[in-house]
């Protein structure tokens, strides 16, 4: 489904979707369709859905035109090692 047709079913509100196609450009996903999971209600539950998500799904709130989505690498994690004399 379009980003557009979503917006249209579900006005101002959060919504689950997984991601179906989309795109990369310049540090940024451009998501054109997904699937819609569910309709969230309010700001804590969409949090909490947010933060449980996986597997290409994710929460947005429909007041937003488009789907773009800032892409951060994690940054490389090193450990040191403590020798004991």
């Amino acid at each position: 489904m379009l980003w557009s047709e979503v917006r249209e079913l579900f006005p101002n509100q959060f919504v689950l979707v997984e991601e179906l196609k989309s795109h990369y450009e310049n540090h940024k996903l451009h998501v054109e369709e997904v699937a819609v999971v569910r309709p969230i209600q309010d700001a804590q539950q969409a949090w909490k859905e947010l933060f449980a998500a996986s597997n290409g799904r994710f929460v947005y709130h429909t007041s937003n035109e488009k789907i773009i989505i800032e892409v951060r690498n994690k940054p490389m994690l090193k450990r040191l090692s403590v020798h004991e004399s």
